[in-house]
């Protein structure tokens, strides 16, 4: 009957939508973790979650000369300014700013003791983003959601070695510019990341591959509307 029909194609449709729903929230990290460990391969990497009440040192690795580094970060804008990653006192005495000092509401980087850098662009807040900072040794392009938003001009990155991450590491141990968030997962590589790599590893965490697990949900729900059809 049509009724019966007009009721299969619905719970087909809202089936199939919790399906896709309840995998993407875990695949999307996944998809990404994967790509970036299967293209140009990271120095380290940090595949947990590190929050801004809670901030790390974390050795990003003997990194000189091309240089990138990879985050996947929630974070809000509170407080005069955050930081992805910094090390004040030592390790390139640089930080990587969700938003820049003072309250700037833009992306940055910071040579401590000499000069805070402001980009245009003002980060997304409270929702997961892909940010990739990016040095030739000259200058540093800045990356959101796979789109080159932003250049450093003749501003390279000398980061390496202990960073604090989720915040700026301190001489005497303590951590500031804490992130109003959390970082979902973190990559350093000793070379300049490419675009089209970049693009990648954005549409892996953005548009995660169909699993499994809903391929045959889907399928469950077509043979499912047959049997209705048939009735």
């Amino acid at each position: 009957m049509k009724t019966d029909r007009i009721s299969t194609s619905i719970s087909t449709r809202v089936f199939a939508a919790l399906l896709v729903g309840a995998s993407a929230a875990d695949a999307t990290l996944v998809d990404w973790q994967n790509q970036v460990l299967s293209g140009t391969q990271p120095t380290t990497t940090l595949f947990t979650t590190v929050s801004g009440s809670a901030p790390v040192l974390f050795d990003v690795g003997a990194l000189s000369g091309d240089s990138s580094f990879e985050f996947i970060v929630n974070a809000g804008d509170g407080g005069p300014s955050s930081a992805f990653l910094g090390n004040r006192n030592a390790n390139g005495s640089q930080g990587l700013k969700f938003e820049q000092w003072m309250e700037s509401g833009v992306l940055g980087v910071t040579n401590f003791g000499v000069v805070d850098i402001l980009s245009d662009d003002a980060p997304p807040l409270f929702t997961d983003t892909h940010v990739v900072f990016v040095s030739d040794g000259i200058d540093t392009n800045l990356y959101v959601n796979g789109s080159n938003l932003f250049t450093f001009t003749g501003t390279p990155l000398q980061i390496f070695g202990e960073q604090g991450l989720a915040g700026v590491y301190n001489s005497d141990g303590s951590f500031n510019d804490l992130l109003d968030g959390n970082l979902l997962g973190f990559a350093s590589y000793d070379s300049a990341l490419r675009a089209s790599e970049i693009a990648t590893h954005s549409n892996a965490f953005f548009v995660p591959e169909p699993s499994a697990f809903v391929i045959a949900g889907l399928a469950c729900a077509g043979i499912f509307t047959s049997r209705r059809r048939q009735c």
